[in-house]
């Protein structure tokens, strides 16, 4: 039933969280062979195989997934980065470039924009390795940022809160700009995100970043969700580095993810992050 689902996924977080990859994979992955049909778990899974370092295995466990839910643009944006982080940036770039050119349920705001940004990112990454003469070219502007966090979670019908605090105190609102000129484009109260705070120009200084359940419609699902939280520094950029965060959060739960110095150079210190 779903508390002992909720169970063994507390389980494999815990796991995740001691350092044995293998078990917090093999939990997830039994609950997923329990039922193929369920994309919420196999979204888990791949997920749980991203942040082992396997994203060959996390491909195909999120290809199954866009078989299952090909009108969810998340599902083509999850195969998209396994398949950049595998190394197969032409299918990535399909996978984005499909989401940026479709017209998806309006419960998806901004997702077009969103996948275009990551699109040009990944060709000014990957060079002549990708092959774009078939796309839309008004979609392929890289704009670089010093500083990219990006909140997505597995619950469909749950409102999830990116909550970002820079230097000056100042929390990032969706819709508007910081003083500092971040920008927090859209509040997910569907389901699944993303959400994306960015900043072109990272002021040096002291960021927190916070994830906040805001409360679920989703009658059938596990009641915490599974919530990744990916922190890059030098998006869009040859020196672009990223650290994945994976939390669990109870309904009307608030939890900070990281809490980091920015330098005057551009960079943070993704490797302390909690």
């Amino acid at each position: 039933d779903e508390g002992t689902r909720a169970h063994y996924h507390d389980i494999a977080q815990l796991l995740a969280e001691r350092g044995l990859a293998d078990l917090a994979i093999r939990v997830p992955s039994n609950l997923a062979e329990i039922d193929l049909e369920n994309r919420h778990l196999l979204r888990i899974l791949g997920h749980r195989l991203m942040a082992a370092g396997n994203p060959e295995l996390a491909s195909a466990v999120f290809a199954r997934v866009l078989e299952l839910a090909p009108y969810e643009p998340q599902s083509h944006r999850d195969l998209a980065l396994a398949c950049g982080a595998a190394g197969q940036a032409q299918k990535a770039a399909n996978h984005l470039y499909e989401i940026a050119r479709r017209t998806w349920h309006a419960r998806f705001p901004g997702i077009q924009e969103l996948a275009a940004a990551e699109l040009s990112a990944l060709g000014a990454r990957a060079g002549n390795g990708i092959d774009t003469s078939r796309m839309d070219a008004r979609l392929l502007r890289n704009l670089p940022l010093q500083l990219r966090v990006v909140a997505t979670w597995d619950s469909d019908n749950t409102n999830i809160d990116l909550v970002v605090t820079d230097p000056n105190g100042e929390v990032a609102q969706p819709g508007r700009l910081t003083f500092q000129g971040g920008r927090h484009a859209w509040n997910f109260f569907g389901g699944y995100g993303p959400e994306e705070f960015a900043l072109k120009h990272a002021k040096p200084g002291r960021y927190q970043v916070a994830v906040r359940h805001a409360g679920t419609r989703q009658q059938t699902l596990l009641a915490p969700t599974t919530v990744q939280i990916a922190i890059t520094t030098g998006f869009g950029t040859s020196g672009e580095r990223t650290r994945v965060v994976t939390r669990r959060l109870a309904p009307h739960q608030t939890l900070t993810v990281a809490d980091f110095d920015f330098s005057e150079g551009g960079t943070a210190p993704l490797a302390e992050l909690r």
